[in-house]
Parts: structure tokens; C-alpha cells; sequence
């Protein structure tokens, strides 16, 4: 395919996805902003290579409205689950402590394409922690054992933050091609100068090597390492490669 062919289809997304965010449509625009992410990679375009979609300039960057990170297992888990999905994904997490709020940086199509997986995996990882929590109740009650609410909680709170980690490694494990490498520098610098210019102050996340119960926190470890990277938003088929969900 030539290559204004190909820049004219990534326009076309780019409308789709301007269209779909208008009318509250995320899953659309989650998926148009994956495939014009899969096209430059492909064809090893940049975003300033497409110049000024209908609906706006593709190379503008943003920071999406705050996002809670707060949780009743901690203040760790959500943010360092939402830092992984931004480094990967040619974005950047910023996080305000006192109001415990942390939001997006990048183009518009990426920013979509981390809120929508962060949702995704936030439901998944909730899910799961419950799961895994009625597992090691059950094999502790085989066992004679009991677990407290303080021992459930502490499970709980180990396997969560273990899941990033686990979802880093799966990140990790993937080849990044030369296409991929220019488009993240490439990115990076557009957010590096869009948090000068709006005199940002990089606030980067903590992350937790440990978790309280070493067993829960490999657990979550396991299942953030074999979760699928390629989830479609609204698919059926189950969030891992070696199935993780029941």
C-alpha cells in the first residue's frame, strides 16, 4: 500500500475517533486509536507525518481529567498498574498526591488507548483478587487454618501490588522493534515539551518490590505477567494468554 494511501486511512481512524469520543462511544474510539497506533508502527510513520486530521491536530498533546488512585487496598496498586500501561503505550502518568489523582500525557489516540486498558484491567485484577483470595482461603481451611479480615486484606493488598510488576515483565518480554523505539522518543520529546510549556513538574511513582504476603504477591505477579496485551474492548474471549479468568 502506498503511503498516502496510508496516511489517508489513519485520517479516516483519526475521524472515527474524534466521532466516537463525541458521543460517549469509548469502545470505538479504543479501537480506532489502537489501529492507527498498529499503522505507524507498521509503515514507520510518525504522528506529525499525518498532518491535521477534520476534527484536529493529530499531533496535539493532552492530559486527560484526574483519574482516583486511591483504594481501600492501598494507594500503590492503581498508580503503578497505570504507570506500566503509560510507559508501554507512549504516554506519561502524572499523579497529585494530596488529592490523590493521577492523569494521562500523550497524543489523544494513546491517552484513549491507556484509560480504556487501565478500566479494563482494573475490573479484571478486582475480579481476580477476589478469586485468588477464596483459593488460598479454601487450600488455608484443607489445612486447618484461618485466615483474619487483617490476613485477608494484607492478601489481598500483596497480590495487587504484585500484578504490576508481573504486567511490567509481560511488557518487557516483548521485542520492541526500531519503529517502536523512534516512535517513543519521538513521543516523548512532544510530552516533554507540552509539560515545559504547562511548567509540569514530572512527578513519577513509587513502586513497591514486595508485597506483605510474599505468596499473594507472586500470585498477582503470575497473573500480571500472562494477562493478553492485545484485549479488545467489549471481547468475550478472556483477559490472558493462558486464561486467568474463571
Amino acid at each position: 500500500m502506498e503511503r498516502e494511501d496510508i496516511i489517508a486511512k489513519i485520517r479516516k481512524l483519526l475521524k472515527l475517533q474524534y466521532g466516537a469520543e463525541k458521543i460517549g462511544s469509548t469502545g470505538e474510539a479504543y479501537q480506532a486509536a489502537r489501529m492507527v497506533q498498529k499503522l505507524l508502527l507498521e509503515y514507520n510513520l510518525q504522528m506529525s507525518d499525518i498532518g491535521e486530521a477534520e476534527e484536529g491536530d493529530t499531533t496535539r498533546i493532552t492530559e486527560s481529567d484526574g483519574i482516583p488512585y486511591a483504594d481501600q487496598y492501598g494507594n500503590t496498586w492503581k498508580l503503578q498498574l497505570m504507570n506500566v500501561i503509560c510507559k508501554f503505550n507512549l504516554c506519561r502518568c502524572l499523579y497529585n498526591g494530596p488529592t490523590r489523582r493521577m492523569t494521562i500525557v500523550g497524543a489523544e489516540a494513546n491517552v484513549i488507548i491507556c484509560r480504556e486498558f487501565y478500566q479494563y484491567l482494573l475490573k479484571v485484577f478486582t475480579r481476580l483478587s477476589m478469586d485468588r483470595l477464596n483459593e488460598a482461603q479454601n487450600e488455608a481451611m484443607r489445612n486447618r487454618r484461618f485466615l483474619t479480615e487483617d490476613k485477608k486484606k494484607e492478601y489481598v493488598r500483596s497480590y495487587l501490588e504484585g500484578v504490576g510488576q508481573g504486567l511490567y515483565e509481560n511488557y518487557e518480554s516483548r521485542q520492541a522493534t526500531v519503529q517502536e523505539t523512534g516512535l517513543v522518543l519521538s513521543h516523548n520529546t512532544l510530552i516533554d515539551t507540552f509539560l515545559k510549556e504547562q511548567k509540569c513538574r514530572i512527578r513519577k511513582g513509587h513502586r513497591r518490590i514486595y508485597g506483605a504476603n510474599d505468596e499473594a504477591f507472586g500470585v498477582g505477579f503470575e497473573d500480571g505477567r500472562n494477562v493478553s496485551l492485545n484485549q479488545q474492548v467489549g471481547s468475550s474471549a478472556g483477559p490472558a494468554r493462558h486464561r486467568i479468568d474463571k
